[in-house]
This record gives C-alpha cells, structure tokens and sequence, in this order.
C-alpha cells in the first residue's frame, strides 16, 4: 500500500478504532447477540482501520506503538502487530510487547490470526525453531490459527519444556486430528484441558475426565470442558448437571451449559429460573442456546418479572416471527458437535469471518 502523508489526529483514531473493535469482537465469540454478518461487518471496519495505519507509514507505527506500550491492552498490542506484520516493520518490537503480558499475548495471538498465512510463513518457520520458548509458543498460535499442520515436529513440541508450549501443542493437535498423537497426550499431566479434551475427542479417555474437569469450576477453560462433555457424553448430562446443580461454587457453570445437548424440554425449567435473582443470567444463556433467536431483538427478557412474558411458550410465540439467528456462539458448539463425529477431521475456524456488504 502506498505511504500517504499523516495527519496524526487521524492516526490515532484509526489506532483507537482498530483496538476497540479488537477488543469487541473478541468479546463477541462468547455471546449469543452476533452472527456472521455483524463479524464480517466488524472486520470489514477493522481492516479499513488497519489500512489506515499502514498508509500512514512511520507515523502510523509509532502512533500505534505508543498505544501498546502506555495502553497495554489486547487491541492495542493487535493493532500495533497486525500493522507490522503488514509492513514488515517494528515487528521485534510487537512481539515483544505482545510477549510481556497476557492481555498481549492476546492480542498478538489476534494479530498472527489477521495476517495471511503466506505473509507470517517465513517468520512462523523462525519462531518455531526458535531457543526462546515465548516465540515456540507464538509460532504454534499461529499454526493453530491458519490449521497448519507442522508434522512429525508436533510430537517433539508435546515434550518441550515450557508447559505453555506442551499445551498449545496438545491444543493443535486437537484442531488437527492428530489422533496418532494419543499416546504422548496420555502421558501429560492430567491439570491441562489441552490433552484431557483431544483425548476425549480421540475415543482414547472418556468424557468422565472432562465432567471432573469442569466440576473444577475455577479451573481455566472449565466451561469449554463441561460443554465438550455434554456434547461427547449426553447421556451423563443429568446426572454430572444435577451434581454440579447442587454445588454453590458450580451451580451458575452447569445452569449456563444445561442448554448446550439441546434438550428443549428443559425450557420451562430455565424459565422458571428466572425468578430465581442469582440464576437469571446462566438461565438466559441457556435458552440462547436452546433457541435460535437474536437477544438483541428480545427486550422482553428483563429483570423484573412483571414485564416477562408469563411462560417460556408465551415467549417463543411472540418471537416466532423473528428471523433465524445463528450465533456465532452456536458456530463454535456446532464446530464441537463436528469434532466429536468424526475424529479424524480438521476442525474448522470458526472465528473466520465471511465477507458481507459492508453498508446495506
């Protein structure tokens, strides 16, 4: 892209903008309210803002580096990294940055996720062979981003000294369908959801582990073990859930997944949870997950009583006019369900986003 003369004032909110919507989007993933056109829409704005600091040349570097260095949050790391790899400029400096917290270990994880995969090739071959564990781990991020498969050297990388390292590699080979790893990922400790959960995926352990996993309510990742459980072993649901029910420091996790095996008989249940002040939020994300319908087009739900509809049937009748939602929450579950099917298979990106109109 051509250099253009900088306005800094611009600069910045291009710098400001491209973090921000970093931040939103990454947040998005976890909810029910986007679906694929509000990600294409968001990332067709955060390349223009990219865009716009590549154009800006040194200036747009250095506007953009100040911003990691005094801000320090995840977008701003992204926007810094994702810049620099596009130029091929201050990108010591960006992983450096990106290295030093976890917020920017997010962001330049986003960043290696943003950059085509021909244009960070060259440098991802680097990290991995790299002395320092800190560029291993980012090269195998950017692999498990792009579903690259490195081969016979992700057996070595189960083995590396940094527990970081060993973990996103049993995550790769998860994603990938390394299923001729199983042997090594049984001989990892058993703390890490990594190697629990391709083993799972792999017919090698038993969804029992990743239940006792997510019984674990404060471990990293327990909700993504107790929603591959459910997926991988439904017929435990109601006896893992009701345990966990029945646990103070579980209960709101295992509300939250009740909806996830798609059992739409429980809807009246979690209605009724709604009454109950502690349950109301884990009860409504489990009715996203029941239902197809967009939050943001159901106001109805709110927390006071009186203005919810009487009964969940209430409820879906008065939004069976509303267009089909697929959230991008439901993409990622039903990337799971995919997983779980065919064991072999590369599990998609479900982050990816699908080009849309970018004003209509």
């Amino acid at each position: 892209m051509k250099t253009l003369a900088a306005i800094p004032m611009l600069v910045r909110q291009h710098a400001e903008d491209a973090a921000f919507l970093f931040t939103q989007r990454a947040r998005a993933f976890h909810g029910h309210s986007w679906a694929d056109e509000q990600l294409g829409r968001t990332d067709q704005r955060i390349a223009a803002n990219i865009a716009g600091l590549v154009a800006a040349g040194k200036t747009g570097l250095e506007i953009a580096a100040e911003y990691a260095e005094t801000v320090g949050g995840a977008g701003e790391v992204f926007a810094l990294a994702a810049t620099a790899f596009a130029t091929g400029a201050a990108v010591d400096l960006s992983i450096a940055l990106g290295l030093a917290t976890p917020a920017g270990r997010k962001g330049l994880s986003g960043a290696v996720a943003w950059t085509e995969a021909q244009v960070i090739g060259p440098q991802v071959r680097d990290w991995m062979g790299s002395g320092e564990a800190g560029l291993r781990l980012l090269g195998l991020t950017a692999l498990s981003h792009h579903r690259r498969d490195p081969g016979a050297a992700l057996e070595k990388l189960l083995s590396d000294p940094s527990p970081d390292v060993r973990s996103r590699a049993a995550r790769l080979a998860f994603e990938l369908g390394r299923a001729d790893l199983a042997g090594r990922l049984a001989d990892m400790a058993a703390g890490d959801i990594w190697p629990i959960l391709a083993l799972a995926r792999f017919g090698k352990g038993g969804a029992g582990s990743l239940y006792d996993y997510a019984a674990g309510a404060e471990r990293a990742q327990a909700d993504l073990a107790l929603e591959a459980a459910l997926i991988a072993a439904p017929d435990q649901a109601r006896e893992r859930l009701g345990a966990m029910l029945r646990r103070p420091d579980t209960r709101a996790l295992a509300l939250s997944r009740a909806g996830v095996p798609g059992d739409l008989s429980i809807s009246g249940w979690l209605w009724q949870q709604l009454d109950q002040g502690d349950d109301v939020e884990a009860a409504l994300f489990a009715l996203f997950d029941l239902h197809r319908l967009d939050p943001d087009l159901c106001s109805d739900l709110t927390a006071d009583p009186a203005r919810r509809p009487p009964t969940v049937e209430a409820w879906l009748k008065a939004h069976a006019a509303d267009p089909p939602h697929l959230s991008l929450r439901r993409k990622r579950l039903d990337v799971l369900r995919a997983g779980f099917r065919d064991r072999a298979s590369l599990l998609p990106d479900w982050r990816r986003t699908r080009a849309y109109p970018a004003w209509s």
